[in-house]
């Protein structure tokens, strides 16, 4: 019975972009109903696309999801392990960011 949990040697596991559209994109991409973003437009402050950014170190990625900040949920190793956290940040750092669009049009834009 337990046998049927187990992953099969042939199963792919995630890559850091699989696991940034799993785990993180569903806050942290830029645009309206993404929370983490939308704090800080609501602030009135920047906000930067995770993905691309060159300034985030992978020692505060890493205390960042493990700890969690704000409203942020902590992440337990069973969630995403230190090597997944790794491969995120990779990808964060090497990937293009994406265009960023304004949540509301500036006015007079067509």
């Amino acid at each position: 019975m337990l046998g049927a949990c187990k992953t099969s040697p042939n199963s792919v596991k995630p890559d850091g972009a699989e696991n940034y559209a799993l785990n993180c994109a569903g806050c942290h991409n830029p645009g309206p109903g993404h929370p983490a973003t939308m704090l800080l437009d609501q602030l009135g402050r920047p906000v930067p696309a995770l993905i691309g950014r060159k300034d985030l170190e992978l020692d505060y990625l890493k205390a960042v999801v493990r700890q969690g900040l704000i409203e942020m949920p902590p992440f337990r190793p069973t969630e995403l392990s230190d090597e997944e956290i790794a491969e995120i940040y990779a990808y964060l750092k090497d990937a293009e960011p994406p265009a960023q669009t304004p949540a509301i049009p500036a006015k007079g834009a067509p």
